[in-house]
């Protein structure tokens, strides 16, 4: 696939990135009274003044970065914790799932993962599984609590406490929290500031890519807020470049993965729009899910600039041997499981929960590359397991 030829210097590029913030305000959402007790660095937007595009790719590859909180939570021994992974047919539910499983264990505590199989349903009998196993805490990967009200509400009832590690709570979209909380994921972001970043780290990228020429199949997740986030990120952002522009939207949900429709959606989407240079996607998921083939396919792979976002290790192997995806916004959903772990201990303590400082970088074949088999962990790495078991194991 493509290789942006970069004419700015990355130390240089990485200086500008660091010395500002892009539309990053104090957070609004449900921790947003919580200290900065986890710090970030913030890259700044890419413009389209003279060497723009070299800018704008070496600012997504600094990206904007965080580090694990350092307010000490003694875990409860021998709690018991329900983890409901979204689906642990796509990495993108099974990683954080499994960071969450070994963090409560690493914890001192009992720990089992639900498959809420992508869907509602699945999530809710996950839920009620675990009020009936009379759990300590349960936590939910990933997924906005508005589809399933009515189990949280059941917990609730039960006096189980439930964390959001990766998804909003309902007063997001004007109802009531149902959530105990939410994982914040940095101190100076609010959460629909930090998925639209995501979003515009992928247009920086692909503007860079492109020469800001860039003519893009854009994919949007439509199941949760979230995905309109990053749409909106990458949207906000792409408009920055005079020279780029969205050919096609494609909106997609877990049911065109779950039904195996999603390849043929896309491979549409491209055979209507020959000129496109560019893909944007928003869940490295839908890679397994016959996305990667479905580019490969089209036949144009070498002529298309692919970017999803989350990082997971086999993607991370799809860039390495171009196999249809070039690059990926990476972030640890490992971390983000061990973030949902200390929230919930948190609450349990009755102790303020505050910013897990999961921070986002643009990884390529040629930058913040972990090595081969290795887990994104970001440059410079960060070892949020360590810093978060001296916390809730402190006396």
């Amino acid at each position: 696939m493509p290789r942006h030829s970069r004419t700015a210097a990355v130390a240089a590029a990485a200086l500008l990135a660091l010395g500002a913030l892009s539309g990053c305000g104090a957070s609004d959402d449900s921790n947003a009274d919580s200290p900065s007790t986890s710090g970030s660095t913030v890259a700044a937007d890419s413009t389209q003044d003279a060497g723009a595009e070299a800018v704008g790719i070496d600012t997504a590859y600094a990206g904007i970065l965080g580090t694990p909180p350092t307010e000490p939570s003694k875990a409860p021994a021998g709690a018991k914790v329900w983890v409901v992974s979204c689906g642990e047919s796509v990495p993108t539910c099974a990683t954080p799932a499994a960071g969450a499983v070994a963090a409560a264990k690493a914890a001192g505590m009992e720990a089992t993962s639900c498959d809420g199989k992508l869907n509602p349903q699945g999530w809710s009998d996950c839920i009620r599984q675990g009020i009936s196993a009379k759990v300590d805490g349960i936590i939910v990967i990933g997924q906005d609590c508005a589809s399933f009200q009515s189990a949280l509400q059941e917990a609730k009832n039960a006096g189980i406490p439930t964390i959001g590690a990766g998804g909003n709570d309902c007063d997001i979209s004007g109802g009531d929290k149902l959530y105990s909380a939410t994982t914040q994921m940095l101190p100076d972001l609010t959460a629909q500031q930090w998925w639209e970043k995501m979003g515009a780290l992928q247009a920086a990228w692909i503007i860079g890519k492109t020469d800001g020429k860039a003519n893009v199949v854009s994919l949007k997740f439509t199941d949760a807020i979230w995905g309109g986030w990053i749409q909106d990120g990458f949207e906000a952002e792409l408009a920055t470049c005079s020279g780029c522009k969205v050919a096609d939207t494609l909106e997609l949900g877990n049911q065109d993965v779950g039904s195996g429709q999603l390849p043929q959606k896309v491979s549409t989407a491209l055979l209507k729009t020959p000129t496109a240079n560019a893909v944007n996607v928003p869940l490295d998921g839908w890679f397994f899910a016959g996305l990667a083939q479905a580019i490969q396919s089209s036949g144009r792979s070498n002529d298309l600039s692919v970017v999803g976002n989350f990082g997971e290790v086999g993607n991370l192997d799809f860039i390495r041997s171009s196999g249809g995806e070039d690059a990926t916004v990476g972030f640890s959903a490992d971390w983000s499981g061990w973030a949902g772990v200390d929230t919930l201990i948190r609450v349990l303590n009755g102790d303020k929960v505050v910013p897990a400082g999961i921070g986002l970088q643009v990884v390529d074949a040629d930058n913040n590359m972990p090595e081969k088999g290795k887990p994104f962990a970001y440059n410079p790495v960060v070892d949020y397991a360590s810093a978060y078991q001296k916390l809730w194991n402190a006396s």
